[in-house]
């Protein structure tokens, strides 16, 4: 039952880096999400990514990689309306219409 609860709703601060002209560049930034590990947070949060792109780079940038090194601070705020699966599977079904509309042409 615990594995299908609904997950807390986190303000985090954690450290990103970027390159920016073959310079590693890491800054301390906040986000809010319903992931707990950096790697969760840069495969299924699309939307704290974008914004993390935007931040930091411009619409002519070539490379726009952000990755999270760390998290430094977790606030609990509040509980999600739906849950961790929930939250999965809506990424996944977006990557697939993105990118598996070819798939259904055959």
């Amino acid at each position: 039952m615990e594995f299908h609860s609904k997950p807390m709703i986190k303000h985090m601060h954690v450290r990103v880096a970027f390159k920016k002209r073959k310079v590693v560049h890491e800054r301390r930034v906040w986000i809010v999400t319903v992931f707990d590990t950096p790697s969760d947070i840069v495969k299924y949060d699309t939307k704290t990514m974008h914004r993390l792109r935007e931040k930091y780079f411009t619409p002519k940038a070539k490379n726009k990689d952000v990755i999270i090194r760390e998290i430094l601070e977790v606030v609990e705020l509040s509980r999600s309306q739906v849950t961790l699966d929930e939250h999965k599977r809506k990424v996944n079904e977006q990557m697939q219409r993105a990118y598996g509309s070819s798939d259904k042409e055959e």
